[in-house]
């Protein structure tokens, strides 16, 4: 018994260790003192929100994204008619190479929009659209997922019941800005060490089955007969 406690309790430390990576990493962009610094509304064409009341939701029509979109913490999807789609896409229209922002209870996580699919968004993301001559939208993504971004975001914030990050604010972000190329250099060497962080997700799936089959070998073997066989 001591043995099989150990041992399920070796592969759950595995599992809390890759859920730790998973839950703090955030990028780290070390800032050269010659790079510019700019505020988000100085290299953005854009920055607004998206529909600030609940629209239709239908079966099926045009994707309607949240903040649980972007965070992929809930897998539930909605879908609203195209006429209230081309309605919201007059004052906010999501396009590829965008940044989806959240501003509304979870805050601070950032998604590129690397999808060709229509879509809108509902008021708690922010849309940004980013000068491509001057912001390459892979950097801006992983500058606002950094965690110097993140301080400021936190910072800007506001707590009452759910905690907000408005427009206002979120154009005075600074973002250093070296040049394109550089920009380029510190994603791919961003993105290898998120591929590092993601493996953690494979890594807890398999020693969940580890436990599971360690139960399953235990229990399989001696659920019938739990006291041997002259019990």
């Amino acid at each position: 018994q001591k043995e099989i406690v150990a041992e399920i309790e070796g592969y759950q430390k595995v599992i809390d260790g890759a859920r730790a990576v998973l839950d703090n990493y955030r990028p780290h962009i070390p800032i050269h003192p010659d790079w510019p610094i700019f505020e988000l509304s100085e290299v953005t064409t854009k920055i607004t929100d998206g529909a600030h009341f609940t629209p239709t939701y239908v079966e099926t029509g045009v994707p309607f994204l949240r903040v649980t979109d972007i965070t992929e913490s809930n897998t539930s999807k909605k879908f609203i008619p195209k006429e209230e789609h081309d309605e919201l896409i007059k004052r906010c229209r999501p396009e590829k190479g965008d940044v989806l922002y959240s501003k509304n209870g979870t805050i601070g996580i950032a998604k590129l929009v690397d999808w060709d699919w229509e879509f809108s968004i509902f008021v708690s993301l922010c849309l940004i659209k980013p000068k491509r001559e001057l912001l390459d939208p892979h950097y801006l993504k992983c500058f606002l997922n950094s965690d110097t971004a993140y301080a400021q975001a936190t910072a800007r914030s506001k707590s009452g019941t759910v905690t907000n990050l408005h427009l206002i604010d979120i154009k005075t972000i600074k973002i250093p800005l070296p040049p394109l190329a550089t920009q380029q250099a510190i994603v791919a060497e961003i993105e290898a060490e998120q591929a590092l962080v993601n493996a953690n997700r494979e890594l807890i799936a398999r020693f969940e089955k580890k436990i599971q089959a360690t139960l399953a070998r235990v229990w399989g073997e001696n659920a019938a007969e739990p006291f041997g066989e002259n019990a």
